[in-house]
């Protein structure tokens, strides 16, 4: 029996090598047409959603930026799981991993300096160049009242994260960083700041998706990135409520 039991151990050992299991093999990472496919459904979905608030009059400032907040996020939901459906069929793929409980500090703390540098670079910015307020339904919101502010961090400060990191970092950033830390890193937040516009929040979504690149690159897994974002644009949030 002993002969039978190590000849059984060893029949596995090389059906390991031969045929390994999923759980030992490395995971496959997005391309192309999972970026492509990601970013034009997000596209489409945002222009959608712009034009549906369009339709939203200025005394439903509120419900216009939350219904905003809350789409985004689901847009950006959309978009990953149509990615994923395509060919890398796991999650942990695309950045859905377990992660040391530092990391979420560190990415806390980068939020707290992204909230810092986005004075930093709009008090450059408006030293040169004068625009029209983007900020305002949220600004309205933020400072109607503590249930609207509290719907506002909802859909604002957590949904909107959620789904642009799906896209910006499970995604983009995820399939970018086969051409190295330039494309990854810079290349993807490049694309992040220009999908919110030629004004002055396309230079603090670039600051924030430097700094969420990097951490991607370096964790593999979309979390850390999540909590800079949250705590990025829910002190933004609480800031305009003070104004």
């Amino acid at each position: 029996m002993k002969n039978v039991q190590k000849l059984s151990e060893t029949e596995k050992e090389l059906m390991e090598v031969i045929s390994p299991s999923t759980s030992t093999m490395p995971l496959a990472r997005p391309g192309w047409p999972e970026t492509l496919t990601a970013l034009v459904l997000y596209l489409i979905g945002i222009v959608m959603l712009a034009l549906w608030m369009t339709q939203i009059p200025d005394e439903q400032a509120i419900l216009r930026i939350n219904i905003g907040g809350a789409g985004n996020g689901l847009v950006g939901l959309a978009a990953l799981f149509a990615a994923y459906a395509l060919r890398v069929r796991d999650l942990r793929a695309f950045g859905f991993r377990v992660i040391e409980r530092k990391w979420l500090l560190v990415g806390a703390a980068l939020g707290v300096v992204a909230f810092g540098g986005c004075f930093v670079i709009e008090g450059v910015y408006f030293h040169f160049i004068t625009e029209l307020n983007n900020q305002a339904d949220f600004q309205t919101a933020a400072q109607g009242g503590a249930l609207s502010l509290f719907v506002l961090l909802i859909t604002g400060a957590i949904l909107t994260p959620l789904g642009e990191e799906f896209v910006f970092r499970g995604v983009i950033a995820n399939a970018l960083n086969r051409y190295g830390a330039w494309a990854g890193v810079v290349g993807s937040a490049a694309i992040f700041g220009v999908v919110h516009g030629f004004n002055v929040i396309l230079f603090d979504a670039f600051m924030v998706g430097i700094l969420n690149g990097i951490l991607f690159r370096k964790t593999g897994s979309i979390w850390p990135g999540v909590v800079v974002h949250i705590v990025y644009n829910g002190l933004n949030l609480l800031y305009y409520s003070t104004l």
